[in-house]
C-alpha cells in the first residue's frame, strides 16, 4: 500500500477482508484512488468518497459504494452512502454522521449476495436452491484446506484441496477459490483420534 493513501483506506479494506469481499486499492481513471471488489461474473463494486479517497492528510468527509452490473439493464447501483455534508439530505448523513466502514461492508456483502444462487438457511446451515451445501474444512495437523460440496443426504464429494499451515493460509485458500464464508470457523473437531480440523460453511464461488 503506498504511502500517500488516506489512512482509512486500511480501515475500509480491513472491514471488506472480514466480510470476505476481495478487496483491493486501485487507480482511479482521473487520477487518485478507490477500492476495487470483484463480485459474481462481471459485476464488481466501487469504494471511494462520491469520487476518489482524499490525499493524505485530508479529512475524510464522504463514504461511497456504487455497484456495477454491465450484464443487467441496471448498470450502477448506489449500494452506500454517507457524509457529513449537512445540505446531503440522505437519513444518515450530515455533521455527526458515522463513517465507519462496517456498514458499507455489510451492506455490500448483501448486494452482491443477491446477486448469487438463491440461498436456503437450513439449520444454521447454508444450501443453494439445489439442495448442496459448500463448507471448507482446514486440518492444521495435514496442513491442508479441502472445499466440500455436501449434499442434503449427506453424501461428501471432495471438491479442493490446498495446502494450508495457518488460518490465515485457509482464509486465503477459500478467498483465492472464491468464496465467501457463510459462518464463523468452528472447531476444532476430532474423529476416531485421526482428524483435527476446523470449518466452516461458505457461500457458492462467485464466478
Amino acid at each position: 500500500m503506498r504511502d500517500q493513501l488516506h489512512p482509512a483506506t486500511a480501515q475500509i479494506l480491513a472491514a471488506q477482508h472480514a466480510a470476505g469481499l476481495p478487496a483491493v486499492v486501485a487507480p482511479a481513471d482521473g487520477g487518485g484512488d478507490q477500492v476495487f471488489v470483484q463480485g459474481p461474473g462481471i459485476t464488481y463494486a466501487l469504494i471511494d468518497c462520491d469520487e476518489v479517497f482524499p490525499e493524505k492528510g485530508e479529512k475524510l468527509e464522504a463514504l461511497h459504494c456504487q455497484l456495477y452490473a454491465p450484464d443487467e439493464d441496471d448498470d450502477v447501483i448506489v449500494v452506500f452512502h454517507r457524509c457529513t455534508d449537512p445540505a446531503c439530505g440522505q437519513p444518515e448523513c450530515g455533521e455527526g454522521a458515522s463513517l465507519d466502514p462496517a456498514p458499507l461492508a455489510a451492506a455490500l456483502a448483501d448486494a452482491l449476495n443477491s446477486r448469487r444462487p438463491a440461498y436456503i438457511p437450513n439449520s444454521a446451515r447454508f444450501f443453494n436452491d439445489e439442495g448442496l451445501r459448500y463448507s471448507a474444512y482446514f486440518n492444521p495437523v495435514e496442513h491442508e484446506v479441502t472445499i466440500r460440496r455436501d449434499k442434503r443426504s449427506g453424501i461428501s464429494d471432495p471438491f479442493d484441496t490446498d495446502p494450508a499451515t495457518t488460518l490465515a493460509e485457509a482464509e486465503d485458500v477459500v478467498r483465492g477459490l472464491g468464496y465467501a464464508r457463510a459462518t464463523e470457523w468452528a472447531g476444532p473437531d476430532v474423529h476416531s483420534g485421526l482428524y483435527c480440523y476446523l470449518h466452516c460453511h461458505l457461500l457458492r464461488p462467485l464466478a
